[in-house]
């Protein structure tokens, strides 16, 4: 290759790194302004997440925003890598940014999504428990809603992390202990509340 290919290779990653940019930037200009416009923001204070996402400064469109444009600006910057690695020779180089690129940018937007979406399920689960029990029976209720929140949280992370590429046979393993652990202390929690009636 002569002086002309490679700047001509450079500037097209380098263009490839700029559109990256400019995507990351509209994403997140869109993005903040359909959570407000929808009241998504408020939306998601009923839920764990969202009240989390508040005590670290952030309303639940400016969160999403700015982790959807910094998912943009790697997956560009990979990109951009991989064309000029590719085009230099150094093939290995540009099969590492496109392994990495599909198994763990797209792995951890296939987590980041199922976590979301199971978390939120999760506390309206929990929320529907809550208000359906009678205000007598809300005393015994309450440890087993959080007992419940507890499991399926574990549930989601699990799941989350498996749609995410990762191995979790040896956590599944590891969570069934624990799984149990927390069974036996809501059923010592109940019989102490029932003995005490």
């Amino acid at each position: 290759m002569g002086l002309l290919e490679y700047l001509i290779v450079l500037s097209v990653g380098a263009l490839i790194m700029l559109l990256g940019y400019a995507a990351g930037r509209l994403a997140k200009f869109l993005l903040s302004e359909i959570f407000r416009r929808l009241g998504l923001n408020d939306w998601f204070r009923n839920f764990n997440i969202g009240r989390a996402m508040l005590k670290s400064g952030f309303t639940a469109g400016d969160f999403f925003a700015s982790l959807a444009a910094w998912v943009i600006y790697i997956a560009a910057f990979l990109a951009a890598g991989s064309y000029v690695s590719n085009n230099f020779g150094y093939a290995y180089v540009a099969a590492l940014f496109d392994e990495v690129l599909a198994v763990y940018v797209y792995g951890f937007v296939k987590f980041f999504v199922a976590a979301i979406v199971g978390f939120i399920m999760v506390d309206g689960f929990v929320e529907y428990v809550y208000k359906g029990a009678v205000s007598k029976e809300a005393e015994l209720v309450g440890p087993i809603a959080d007992y419940l929140r507890i499991v399926l949280y574990l549930v989601v992370v699990t799941f989350a992390l498996q749609q995410g590429g990762i191995d979790v046979s040896i956590l599944s393993a590891m969570l069934m202990p624990i799984a149990w652990g927390l069974v036996a202390a809501m059923v010592a929690v109940v019989i102490a509340r029932l003995l005490k009636r």
